[in-house]
């Protein structure tokens, strides 16, 4: 299982209608980046949390990850938008945090079968300070 130490991320968005009848699309966007490595790569994950993905069955793949320019590798990962609330909540309240995941190869592809967040080593809570008054 190959991983990474969670640098920042992101959220978005985006609302999608298209389709003959019209099919409306929602997605939630996590974009998360490591922390630069010793050689200057960045890695990112780009979540997206759908109604596409919400029964979607049969497939032995969360995701894919693209190494088309290897100094920037991208892992896509595809979940149920119910799944959102539970990835948002870790990202915004602990720290460190490690991404994990497992690259599958099916048919010559690299698809991702496991993907997770934690806290690694460092114990739930230990998040950052909390400065409000």
């Amino acid at each position: 299982m190959s991983s990474f130490l969670v640098d920042s991320y992101k959220a978005r968005l985006e609302l999608v209608r298209s389709g003959n009848p019209v099919i409306t699309t929602r997605n939630r966007i996590l974009e998360i980046a490591s922390v630069q490595q010793y050689h200057g790569i960045v890695e990112r994950a780009v979540l997206n949390f759908s109604t596409t993905w919400d029964n979607w069955a049969g497939t032995p793949a969360v995701g894919f990850y693209s190494i088309a320019n290897p100094y920037q590798p991208v892992l896509t990962g595809w979940l149920p938008s119910t799944e959102y609330t539970f990835w948002y909540d870790m990202l915004r309240s602990e720290k460190p945090l490690t991404f994990f995941y497992t690259i599958t190869p099916i048919g010559g592809a690299n698809y991702v079968s496991n993907i997770a967040l934690g806290t690694s080593t460092e114990p739930v809570g230990e998040g950052p300070e909390d400065v409000s008054p």
